[in-house]
């Protein structure tokens, strides 16, 4: 991968989790089927390579079928191989999306698109429908034509400095790649053409456990067509089907290969693959201002490349009782009256039942001290330049959850669809009303409102023990739904929002955020807590905002090693994203009662940072944390472990202080700094505890 370069950007990945098949079945004329060169399945392998017996993937006549493409063979064409891997690919195509495309190269992926630094992005997300169009056309035109495929929404949609895309891989090499910084560089097409292809036919027919020393080098820019071609050649195959469906109904996701099955499944055309990538970019060549935006302002601007990168759109996942006087919470309410009804906290998470009694005013227990409920689950499709993204049945969901009529909301989308057209920044204003949710549904996971509780939780009227601050005010943000899908676009959506609401008012709003969530980091794609997520979190912290993450739940793993055993050991370098974030403050776990002698959780992620930062910042209760959750009669409790239910004490924390000193209000580094400098020492590796346990009496001693 590319060394890190000036927007952040990082170097290669691992396995992905593959994307969900494709939801509608309408599919583009075109014939399937496609035929070999005539000497491709006799193709004579180069020095070193031995001719295979016919793969273990699945056959149709002489043709494979679609078949997967492991990670392990993915990083030995792009990277080299593993006793000498020095290689660093420099295409703008980070790790994540290569794997992502290379496990089921038949379906589409969730890419978020980083313009380049002099473009906007709506400028990029005008090109890409008009790209996807042209694409189409161009797939009809092929002869012999690719397979049939499902005809998907792209869902193209953008936020400040960030556009997001459902794309199939030759949807990515034939629009995306040709609008990058990488493909606009002076020399890059005359290296194309210079490209010696019996080099490109000897590094795909090098076999996987061939060892590095035999002096033969590839150029990364060989190693980029090799790949590409690979991927784009099994796409246009035709996919297997289901064993006795009638009519014949396509797998949703592929079966995984063994990595020597799949170098056997495609050897035998490895001339096919070529051809065929040369072919395509032939296509690329003949017409290469098809995708001009047309604006000369924005080509202008674009003269140097519109995009910078691409990556996936990466998976967020979640991550009372003894617990509140541990940190000493209670004692520093004693002494010091700390009265925080006027401190809101965003939390984003699964969502809160905010009819919970825990959650009730004090003096009007009819009212809900969740102030505001919004739902960001959706907000892919809601800020999308196609208002028909959002299906008839969906938008009433929408409408009655937000308390208006499904004609209004369906105006609303129109109006910022046609804004996303007219590229014009996110009207938030407009956005905000569809996701304002005035009868907000059950959430769905109790993950959430048990976080919640932990931050306000007011236990008085059920015998329960209060949280932090049983008098804070709580914004529900709900970023995480039903499926593995909500993702990071989700969350960063938030917390643009979040910047919005105390930028319109000229003052702070929104206080703190809580971030009991996790994104793991993979050190093949961006330089570490440089990642879209971590930018944004800087940003709001920028802002004004305290923002406080988990530091993730990787800190004891099992691995499987290559003779088919076990092995079970505590992880270092495991922070997850936002927690890899410098100046947002990063919670580990530790046992609620007996901290000094038990120490940090098994469970809880260790650092140091991958680039060398200190990191958790500090360590809470995070085991068998009592708080309140869904179900009942709105009056459940229940316990939970993790550090998402350590990262709300610090939250109630830094709220406290805020509360007692209203200086610190827009202060959040000096926020950080002293909950870090007051913590306690628990006498372990720093690596693993950071500063220490918090002490929130500690902390307010100290000002």
């Amino acid at each position: 991968m590319a060394k890190q370069r000036k927007q952040g950007r990082g170097s290669r990945r691992g396995t992905p989790k593959s994307a969900d098949a494709p939801l509608s079945t309408a599919t583009e004329s075109a014939t399937s089927g496609s035929s070999a060169p005539a000497n491709a399945a006799t193709a004579k392998p180069q020095s070193g390579t031995t001719q295979p017996p016919p793969g273990d993937a699945a056959t149709k006549a002489d043709r494979p079928l679609q078949f997967s493409v492991p990670a392990e063979l993915v990083e030995h064409i792009l990277l080299g191989p593993v006793d000498d891997r020095r290689v660093l690919q420099d295409s703008p195509l980070l790790g994540d999306v290569w794997a992502a495309y290379a496990l089921d190269p038949g379906l589409v992926q969730d890419v978020l698109i980083t313009p380049h630094k002099n473009v906007t992005a709506a400028a990029v997300a005008q090109i890409i429908p008009r790209g996807i169009d042209l694409r189409q056309q161009e797939r009809q035109a092929e002869d012999p034509p690719p397979s049939k495929r499902p005809k998907v929404r792209a869902k193209v949609a953008y936020l400040q400095g960030l556009v997001g895309a459902r794309l199939y891989f030759d949807e990515v090499l034939r629009i995306l790649v040709p609008l990058t910084q990488w493909w606009s560089q002076s020399k890059l097409q005359e290296r194309i053409l210079k490209i010696d292809q019996a080099n490109l036919h000897a590094l795909l027919q090098r076999e996987p456990d061939q060892r590095g020393d035999d002096q033969k080098n590839f150029t990364s820019l060989e190693r980029y067509i090799a790949l590409a071609g690979l991927i784009y050649w099994i796409g246009k195959l035709e996919r297997p089907t289901i064993p006795g469906s009638a009519p014949p109904e396509p797998v949703p996701h592929l079966p995984r290969l063994q990595i020597d099955e799949a170098f056997r499944a495609y050897l035998p055309h490895v001339p096919e693959i070529i051809a065929g990538m040369f072919e395509l970019y032939g296509v690329i060549q003949a017409n290469p201002k098809a995708l001009a935006s047309g604006d000369p302002d924005d080509d202008e601007a674009g003269s140097e490349g519109y995009i910078f990168q691409v990556s996936l759109n990466r998976v967020a996942a979640a991550a009372l009782d003894r617990s509140v006087p541990a940190v000493k919470a209670d004692a520093a309410h004693s002494l010091f009256n700390v009265n925080c009804k006027n401190i809101i906290w965003a939390v984003l998470d699964s969502g809160i039942d905010a009819d919970h009694e825990a959650f009730a005013e004090h003096d009007n227990p009819d009212r809900s001290r969740v102030r505001k409920t919004f739902d960001f689950t959706r907000i892919r499709e809601i800020v999308s330049n196609d208002e028909d993204d959002i299906a008839a049945a969906e938008l009433e969901d929408i409408a009655n959850a937000a308390g208006i009529e499904p004609a209004a909301a369906s105006n609303y989308l129109k109006e910022i669809a046609a804004n996303a057209r007219a590229k014009r920044p996110i009207n938030w204003g407009v956005v905000e009303k569809l996701i304002t949710l005035k009868n907000p549904p059950q959430p769905v996971s109790l993950h959430g409102t048990h976080v919640a509780g932990i931050i306000g939780a007011d236990g008085s009227r059920t015998n329960h023990p209060d949280g932090m601050c049983p008098d804070i005010r709580i914004y529900d943000f709900r970023v995480l739904g039903k499926t593995i899908d909500d993702t990071e676009f989700a969350v960063i959506a938030a917390l643009q929002y979040i910047r919005y609401v105390n930028e319109r008012h000229n003052y702070i709003t929104i206080h703190g955020a809580n971030l009991s969530l996790s994104i793991p980091h993979n050190v093949r794609n961006y330089a570490c807590g440089r990642t879209p997520v971590c930018n944004e979190c800087e940003r709001l912290v920028e802002s004004g905002v305290v923002v406080v993450a988990a530091a993730g739940n990787r800190g004891f793993q099992k691995l499987t090693t290559t003779d088919g055993g076990v092995f079970e050991s505590y992880a270092a370098f495991s922070i997850t994203d936002p927690g890899n974030s410098e100046s947002v403050i990063t919670v580990g776990s530790t046992h609620g009662n007996w901290p000094h002698t038990y120490g940090v959780s098994f469970f809880s992620s260790r650092g140091p940072t991958g680039d060398g930062r200190l990191k958790p910042d500090l360590v809470a209760p995070g085991e068998r944390v009592q708080s309140c959750i869904i179900g009942g009669n709105h009056q459940e409790w229940g316990p939970e472990s993790g550090t998402s239910m350590a990262a709300p004490h610090v939250s109630g924390a830094a709220a406290m202080l805020l509360a007692r000193y209203e200086e610190l209000i827009g202060q959040p580094r000096r926020v950080k700094r002293i909950l870090c400098e007051s913590a306690t020492d628990l006498g372990r590796e720093r690596s693993f505890q950071g500063h220490g346990m918090l002490d929130v009496l500690r902390a307010f001693q100290s000002i």
